[in-house]
């Protein structure tokens, strides 16, 4: 009888270790998932600051922060056509009221006028007027989330260029590499972006 409790002590055990290390691990795993998407290269000196269209005001304030601290001279805005709601006014010229309200003198601000329906389409057009004009540094601001995405695609149309981009989080966004699965926008965002990941690197392959 003693010999058989013995064997038992050492299974008992095992299920104390898995139960307390499979949440540990689950929880790694999230955050590992979070910390991938979210990048953000060593700020530099830029010659304009580019917001990308479709999100929250955080992009904007990050943007503003970083003309503050003297990052760059220039903020550009880019279309995507979309109105906003209840009002005949596109976002991009709400954003452009958003950011004289924050004392960004309206020199300083561009709007690309053509409308872009992806990432991929705002990085061209942005390359077409940065093409007419003397840039050689761009510091591009999205939500954390977005941000690996964004520097695969900026980097690859943007090749060759000479110009140098640099991908920026928006500090404020709600969006946290370790605390994203805790909500349900964090598991929409997430997944969303694992899924458009992996069909940008498909069609890269296919090209």
């Amino acid at each position: 009888m003693q010999k058989k409790a013995g064997n038992r002590k050492p299974g008992r055990l095992t299920c104390l270790v898995i139960l307390i290390l499979l949440p540990i691990l689950v929880l790694g795993i999230f955050v590992l998932m979070g910390a991938v998407l979210v990048i953000a290269d060593p700020l530099e000196k830029a010659d304009a600051i580019v917001v990308l269209s479709g999100g929250e005001e955080v992009r904007l304030q990050e943007a503003i922060n970083l003309y503050q601290e003297e990052y760059a001279e220039t903020i550009i805005l880019t279309e995507t056509g979309a109105k906003v709601e209840g009002y005949n006014a596109q976002y991009s010229s709400e954003q452009r009221l958003y950011l004289i309200y924050a004392e960004i003198p309206s020199s300083a601000i561009q709007i690309i006028g053509k409308h872009a329906a992806s990432t991929r389409e705002e990085a061209k057009l942005v390359r077409t007027q940065a093409a007419n004009t003397n840039i050689h540094t761009l510091i591009v601001v999205t939500d954390p989330y977005h941000t690996l995405r964004t520097r695969m695609i900026w980097k690859d149309v943007f090749r060759d260029s000479g110009i140098k981009i640099v991908v920026r989080p928006a500090r404020g966004s709600w969006y946290k590499s370790t605390s994203w699965w805790m909500s349900t926008a964090g598991w929409e965002n997430t997944i969303s972006e694992y899924a458009k990941l992996l069909s940008y690197v498909i069609n890269q392959k296919l090209e």
